[in-house]
């Protein structure tokens, strides 16, 4: 039997993804759960395990820079080696057809510049030079008889080039992850109508929490924090914990919380998954996690799947403040800058006080202003007084 290998819907929102890598070669065996091929999403790599086993019969697809749509056949297993292939879809060779086509007008134009290069009047040793210097001779005015081009015209041209090299660039190609991040901020700036709080919140009752923990040997970031009292929070506002899928409001009874984590082409956000029902000591530990398997290039389509409401933190570059994009289908995301020590008025008194900026950008089309500064608020004072909550073991 003849099976269809096709490129995976890895999430809701996936509709195109990019064949990285075949883990096997044409006519080789494969056992099923065994890994056949890698995909990149919007997400990150995954490696996808064959659902058969028999024989990898036939690729229809390369790894490219190409997306392919979601559920496309990209290539053939059979039971046995020998049994016949299915004809290749009239559209794959349309396509290719296409390409062909594309290629003989494109040899055609080239043919058309290069008689009109023979036709162009220039002297051979006009044309020796700007020869060596890969020069346009189409580009360059002749000023000898009838428009000639002469040496002293391709000098001048080469010296009017040399005059703008100081203005040049490079190209850098864009990547299959840079292109799925570009498209994504894009569509989420173009149909999500953002609407941003932001304030100045007091740290330094937290400090000196983080303070006395670490002297007991219990060392943790101020993202930890965030994360573990920002989902507490989030439990009497459940419209922050919620996404727009399929033109559905959905409100998801687990909290969980995605962070926002810098790789080397791009940004993902991988997720702690019942953040509320963890204590600080595993939210620390999972976080750990994250970013040494983000690092790796190791997460799993569990990892990043459900990622609503995103923690971005750009404290540790120095940044004071910013806005961060949300994150579809989440509705609202949390951007931190760092901590300064800065003069702030307390009861009528002038103290030296440790702020950090954070600010929040909400989708309008579910969370009202109301809403949104009535979450930011409790935040607020939850961070600024976390109590004894913290210590809970």
């Amino acid at each position: 039997m003849i099976r269809e290998i096709i490129m995976p819907k890895l999430g809701e929102t996936m509709e195109e993804g990019y064949l990285v890598s075949w883990k096997k070669e044409e006519g080789e065996k494969v056992e099923k759960g065994e890994v056949l091929f890698e995909v990149m999403s919007d997400k990150t790599n995954f490696e996808v395990e064959s659902p058969y086993s028999g024989y990898l019969r036939k690729k229809l697809y390369e790894p490219s820079d190409e997306p392919i749509k979601v559920t496309t056949v990209i290539g053939y297993i059979s039971d046995t080696p020998n049994e016949p292939l299915p004809e290749i879809k009239e559209e794959k060779v349309e396509v290719k057809e296409e390409k062909k086509i594309e290629k003989e007008e494109v040899k055609k134009e080239e043919t058309k510049e290069q008689e009109k290069e023979d036709r162009i009047k220039i002297t051979p040793l006009a044309r020796k030079i700007a020869s060596e210097h890969n020069l346009d001779i189409t580009k360059i005015k002749g000023s000898g008889p009838g428009g000639r081009i002469e040496k002293k015209d391709v000098e001048k041209y080469l010296e009017s080039i040399k005059e703008t090299e100081e203005i040049s660039y490079e190209v850098k190609e864009w990547t299959p992850l840079r292109k799925i991040i570009a498209k994504n901020l894009v569509e989420s700036k173009n149909t999500i109508p953002h609407f941003y709080l932001q304030g100045k919140f007091n740290m330094d009752n937290l400090i000196k929490i983080k303070e006395t923990l670490e002297k007991e040997g219990r060392k943790y970031t101020f993202t930890d924090f965030l994360i573990f009292i920002t989902s507490r929070v989030m439990k009497d506002f459940p419209l922050i914990n919620a996404s727009i899928e399929k033109d559905e409001i959905r409100i998801y009874k687990s909290i969980d919380i995605a962070l926002a984590i810098a790789i080397e082409d791009g940004l993902i956000v991988p997720v702690i998954r019942n953040c509320d029902r963890k204590t600080i000591d595993e939210i620390s530990e999972k976080r750990k996690e994250l970013i040494a398997k983000a690092k790796e290039n190791k997460l799993s389509e569990e990892n990043l799947k459900d990622a609503r409401f995103v923690i971005s933190n750009l404290g540790m570059f120095d940044v004071d403040s910013f806005f961060a994009i949300i994150n579809p289908p989440g509705v609202a995301i949390m951007a931190v800058g760092k901590i300064e020590k800065v003069p702030v008025v307390v009861n009528n008194e002038i103290q030296i006080c440790s702020m950090m900026n954070i600010s929040f950008s909400f989708d309008h089309r579910i969370i009202d202003g109301t809403y949104g500064a009535s979450f930011y608020k409790k935040l607020k004072q939850k961070i600024e007084n976390p109590g004894l909550l913290l210590f809970e073991k």
